[in-house]
């Protein structure tokens, strides 16, 4: 058993989904402060973007949309991991701006140790899955764990909802 963003494009996986997870482009105020605030996608290749890398492949292209426009952004870095989590750090501490998952971040999202940027346009969301190797896999026990997953991260969805970071139709 995993979580997983991203449905699984392996047809031998089998997988429940847990919620649709809002992202968000995000940075520290000192960091706004010292760099300027990107007021459009075009504006993030001149600032430091901290970006996420899966299996050699460096997740700098960051797609939004705005009133049924798309836009496709490669943004400029010095830092990449693997860690989603060390990302997550690097953005708290100033060094950067994120694309984040508003499930990887409530807590400084909600306590404004970040800042959500550029709120008028919308990075592409992603939903959580919770993936097994097998259909026999998915016991009764397992259920109960994804039922709780799916409580847990409804309450923190609906606190971002609170705080009007994101719209409710992420409920959906």
């Amino acid at each position: 058993m995993a979580l997983r963003y991203g449905s699984s494009t392996d047809a031998n996986i089998y997988g429940l989904k847990i919620c649709n997870v809002p992202r968000f482009v995000c940075a520290t105020q000192e960091y706004i402060d010292k760099h300027g605030e990107p007021l459009h996608p075009h504006d993030l290749p001149c600032h430091n973007g901290l970006v996420y890398q899966l299996s050699d492949i460096i997740h700098d292209v960051w797609e939004f949309s705005k009133d049924g426009m798309d836009f496709k952004i490669k943004v400029s870095e010095n830092r990449a991991s693997n860690d989603g989590d060390l990302v997550r750090r690097w953005c708290v501490a100033g060094q950067g701006i994120a694309s984040k998952s508003g499930l990887d971040m409530p807590n400084e999202l909600l306590n404004d140790r970040v800042v959500r940027l550029l709120p008028d346009f919308e990075l592409k969301p992603t939903e959580l899955w919770f993936i097994f190797p097998s259909r026999q896999s998915i016991t009764p026990v397992a259920q109960l764990l994804r039922d709780m997953l799916r409580k847990k991260t409804a309450e923190v969805l609906h606190s971002l909802i609170e705080k009007g970071l994101v719209d409710k139709s992420v409920l959906l």
